[in-house]
């Protein structure tokens, strides 16, 4: 049950972007009734006057071209749309590129814009902040297959009311949005999000990864008509952004799930939110709450309703390491009877045993509890020795306790079914804890519980807890 860690290559060309400011709504069409000649509330007399939306004014400066690095504090403004990236942009060495509202900037084939890349350290600014009348589009020039937007930290990019469509054209998953960290703690939040839709990306939509993530405050994005047979995700993420993940709709991708890479155990307190779509984790390392050291536990709170899939051979672990230490993780999934939390295999054709299960390390944190949750298709081999009064064979189980657990179960009002081993393997010294009454079993090939060594075992050797 060891973490496998995979290698992160930045990509080598990338894409670019704009914003700018919203022009100032004009006053409707007054009527006569108060002094100003605007319309009266005939109960308090204030003036009901109101600003009328007005859509992007037809630009008349542009179109405008680019092909170098920003330097200073540029302006693409809306007057010069649409601003033609001819060649790949890069907003580095302190840079600030601000796009006005109403802005249309296109890019050529396989052309973009980077944030704070390439080089390293750099830093970069990027604003492209339109509004709900005055919106702000990235595309392809004459529907050209574009590169991507690359926000690396310590970079930053700031992106609202703006609709980035057609990307996807070098090879980062086939994203059209990218935010990578610098691969170390705390995490970074170096992209803002607010009421963006990518659409019509090549493979995935958005990736995120090493350790970057979304900005406090992000939401609403959307990412849809995405994906291809390599890429078909609207997302792909490392552990770190889970947290910052916004609410919105990642629906009609070719495949509606958001893909989680674990690279590193999760060390900061996070929270999973129930985003209308499956987790995906999926690149063969196994899911890990805490940080296997003495500092503060890091918790994971799943929000009820979340379904996490998991791929072949690969485990959820709420601390990695065995010993009589208190562990490193905690994780509390509360679901409830009508939004349970849901365990599952990643398969398109799930079997018992797909895949391995929940494995707690160190002794368990009273503040984990799991409730309401659903874990099936668990049993695969977790390469496990541990203690045991059982007449087993095998260690594998949907979950498995490696030491002595508190002194109630952690695991309640939950079902364990389509297992190819046990339900709840107890796999050290010490006294047994009832997790069969309170908890349903289905469909298992194993024990409901083994039971653990207390000392001494019985003779003979009992198969499953008696």
């Amino acid at each position: 049950m060891t973490t496998r860690l995979l290698p992160f290559a930045l990509p080598f060309a990338l894409t670019a972007l704009a914003a700018c400011p919203a022009d100032e709504l004009p006053q409707s069409d007054t009527d006569a009734g108060s002094s100003e000649g605007g319309p009266v509330d005939p109960d308090t007399g204030d003036d009901t006057t109101t600003a009328a939306p007005i859509a992007c004014p037809e630009p008349t400066q542009g179109p405008t071209h680019h092909d170098d690095d920003i330097v200073g504090h540029e302006v693409w403004t809306a007057e010069g749309s649409p601003h033609l990236v001819d060649w790949t942009v890069d907003v580095r060495g302190g840079a600030t590129l601000e796009i006005e509202p109403c802005a249309v900037v296109q890019f050529a084939a396989g052309h973009g814009m980077n944030v704070a890349y390439p080089g390293t350290p750099t830093t970069g600014t990027l604003i492209a902040e339109g509004s709900a009348e005055q919106p702000i589009r990235f595309e392809g020039q004459d529907g050209a297959r574009w590169g991507h937007l690359f926000v690396n930290s310590p970079g930053t990019a700031r992106l609202a009311h703006l609709t980035i469509e057609g990307g996807g054209g070098v090879d980062v998953q086939g994203a059209s949005l990218v935010a990578t960290g610098e691969g170390n703690w705390p995490t970074q939040e170096s992209l803002f999000v607010d009421h963006v839709t990518v659409r019509d990306s090549l493979g995935v939509g958005v990736v995120v990864r090493r350790l970057a993530a979304f900005a406090e405050g992000s939401t609403d994005l959307i990412v849809t008509d995405s994906g291809d047979d390599a890429h078909p995700w609207p997302m792909i993420v490392d552990e770190h952004a889970l947290d910052s993940l916004p609410r919105g709709d990642y629906t009609g991708n070719a495949i509606d799930k958001i893909l989680v890479e674990p690279q590193q155990s999760l060390r900061e307190d996070s929270v999973m939110r129930e985003l209308g779509v499956p987790y995906l984790v999926g690149n063969g390392n196994d899911l890990v709450v805490g940080s296997g050291d003495d500092t503060a536990p890091a918790t994971l709170t799943i929000e009820p309703g979340v379904t996490i899939e998991f791929a072949a051979g690969s485990a959820f672990e709420v601390e990695h390491y065995t010993g009589e230490f208190m562990a490193s993780g905690i994780v509390v999934a509360r679901g409830t009877a009508d939004a349970p939390i849901t365990f599952t295999s990643a398969a398109a054709d799930p079997q018992p045993g797909d895949w391995i299960g929940l494995w707690f390390g160190g002794i368990v944190q009273p503040a984990t509890r799991l409730e309401h949750v659903r874990i099936e298709y668990t049993g695969a081999d977790c390469g496990c020795i541990l203690l045991t009064c059982s007449d087993i064979d095998q260690f594998e189980g949907a979950v498995i306790v490696s030491q002595p657990p508190p002194s109630e179960p952690f695991i309640t009002d939950s079902v364990i079914a389509h297992g190819g081993a046990h339900g709840f393997v107890l796999g050290y010294d010490g006294g047994a804890v009832d997790f069969r009454s309170a908890n349903t079993f289905e469909d298992m090939a194993g024990c409901p519980m083994t039971q653990p060594r207390d000392g001494a075992c019985p003779d003979p050797r009992p198969s499953c807890m008696e």
